[in-house]
């Protein structure tokens, strides 16, 4: 694993070097200078993402104390997140039900772990052979809250479902530190819920994400 991150912030380290000395040179155009510039950000944002992904679970449980919120303002920040995402910037995403329901919540946490399934949902989108296209619901019920989370990608590989929650498991993505569904998956824990892979086939895929609407505060992570 340490040599996989090391190879992978050397590949972005070494793309920022190289544009860096491009941006040196007097002859190129606004419009040359410009794309240097943004691939320079989308490097940063990769190396970024991997740093406080790893730091995250390194961390293990939440520290945060969970506090009475609408989970619609969560999700609506997540989405405004995965847009300045390269991989996000250009992915339709379209906001069903969003429903005003509250819950006690670590909302950087939560909002964490929606990021991270929505930012799968886009790059699983982005391979499909239609139109692109990523769909957010929020629900509730009596006792939970439901984020539900599709994409029009081509699915994932039965091999892979069954380990598709465990550390460093990848599925169709050339990079990435294959803990962005652990992590989610954990955070849904730590508020009485859980992430589920609810279908996936060559039509898309659907991940739900619940949490408890009323916790016992802080004895979640005790």
């Amino acid at each position: 694993m340490a040599c996989s991150i090391s190879h992978d912030m050397r590949h972005s380290l070494s793309a920022i070097y190289a544009n860096a000395e491009f941006l040196e040179r007097p002859d190129i155009g606004a419009s040359v200078r410009a794309d240097l510039l943004l691939e320079i950000q989308e490097a940063v944002v990769e190396m970024t993402e991997r740093i406080d992904t790893l730091l995250q679970f390194a961390s293990g449980r939440r520290k945060n104390p969970l506090v009475h919120e609408r989970v619609s303002l969560v999700v609506e920040k997540a989405i405004a997140a995965v847009k300045f995402h390269p991989d996000g910037r250009k992915m339709s995403i379209t906001v069903g039900k969003l429903s005003q329901a509250e819950a006690y919540i670590d909302a950087r946490s939560l909002e964490s772990a929606i990021y991270n399934l929505l930012l799968n949902a886009c790059q699983a989108a982005a391979r499909s052979t239609h139109v692109p296209e990523v769909k957010v619901d929020l629900t509730e019920g009596d006792e939970r809250i439901y984020v539900t989370i599709l994409d029009n990608g081509p699915g994932i590989p039965v091999t892979v479902q069954r380990t598709l929650f465990d550390p460093y498991v990848t599925s169709g993505k050339s990079n990435g530190t294959g803990l962005g569904l652990t992590l989610a998956r954990q955070i849904a824990e730590e508020h009485g819920g859980s992430v589920c892979l609810e279908e996936s086939n060559r039509e898309g895929t659907v991940f739900t994400l619940s949490l408890a609407k009323s916790r016992f505060l802080d004895e979640v992570s005790e």
